[in-house]
């Protein structure tokens, strides 16, 4: 069996990794939560050492996460300064 394949397209903005592009599109499946980011970047660290840059393919919500998630924290913004 072969593997399966994904096409990944460059977003114009960030948000469109959050919209299913359709069969085989890569996208984020989830946004997760403030509190799920440290654990989630500690199994995503551990995978980046055994597995390399590959790691962020599987790991890619997590990192999206990190990057472009909405603050869920009262008074939180997105934007510093």
């Amino acid at each position: 069996m072969s593997p399966q394949l994904y096409e990944f397209h460059l977003p114009l903005s960030p948000e469109e990794l959050l919209k299913s592009g359709g069969v085989n599109h890569y996208v984020v499946q989830e946004v997760l939560p403030i509190r799920h980011l440290p654990s989630q970047l500690r199994v995503f660290q551990s995978a980046f050492r055994a597995q390399g840059p590959l790691a962020m393919l599987e790991h890619f919500d997590t990192i999206y996460s990190i990057l472009h998630g909405k603050p869920s924290l009262p008074g939180a913004s997105s934007h510093p300064g």
